[in-house]
């Protein structure tokens, strides 16, 4: 496939995620399964990202978590949150739960409201249902706070991936991130996020894209492609991809 003929023509390569409801093990599994043979240590996810920010300062949060994503936070502590983390996770996006989580974040000192994406939507079987960042908005809202948003369109996560990627610290950062291209179909989480955080993008016009996505954006984006074929081509045409 494609995504397969990126190595050896790239530096790195890390497939970025913003997926929440099922651990990483399992989504690895399934793109090994749909033809995508991505190596472990390509996978690059939010639910690992935020996982590490729990364990960095011992939170003990309230998860608003399918039960599959769980498996990814095993053995962390959760009682007397001072923390609620927020996925995308239909059994948990309730008004009961999410009432308890207002509760955590109001009565908790300190208490962090941390959303693994703030995604908008994304396409299922049935075709757009809500991902996380709606329901995030609304614990914002009501709590009078800020998320802490661990996966994309956050600028640290995109840093992350890039310092994971090129074996880099923050000083050698500045000076990779011009070379780094985004290839995504989310005109805001996937392209503006990279681009904010000084990176290049292409747009797909494949899963999420909506006609004239592109529109939306404050600067064109590297290029718009058909798909990740057309956008593999361009990179080519452009001298941007080694030569084998």
């Amino acid at each position: 496939m494609a995504f397969d003929g990126l190595r050896g023509s790239v530096g790195g390569l890390r497939l970025l995620t913003n997926q929440s409801q099922e651990p990483s093990a399992a989504t690895l599994a399934r793109l090994k399964d749909n033809g995508f043979h991505v190596e472990p240590h390509e996978f690059f996810g939010t639910l690992a990202a935020c996982r590490r920010l729990v364990d960095s300062q011992a939170l003990r949060p309230m998860f608003l978590l399918s039960d599959e994503a769980m498996a990814d936070f095993d053995g962390v502590p959760t009682h007397e949150p001072n923390a609620v983390i927020v996925g995308t996770a239909a059994g948990q996006l309730h008004y009961e739960r999410l009432g308890e989580a207002l509760r955590v974040l109001l009565n908790a000192e300190g208490s962090q409201l941390i959303a693994c994406n703030k995604g908008r939507y994304f396409r299922g079987r049935d075709g757009f249902a809500l991902m996380a960042g709606p329901f995030v908005a609304a614990l914002e809202y009501a709590a009078g706070c800020e998320a802490v948003v661990v996966g994309k369109p956050s600028q640290d996560f995109f840093h992350a991936a890039v310092r994971d990627v090129a074996e880099v610290d923050n000083a050698g950062l500045s000076k990779v991130l011009p070379h780094c291209v985004m290839i995504g179909d989310d005109w805001k989480d996937d392209m503006l996020g990279a681009m904010d955080a000084g990176m290049q993008a292409i747009l797909l016009r494949t899963g999420k894209y909506r006609p004239r996505d592109e529109e939306k954006l404050p600067r064109p984006p590297l290029y718009v492609a058909n798909d990740i074929s057309d956008a593999l081509g361009f990179l080519r045409r452009e001298g941007l991809l080694r030569v084998e």
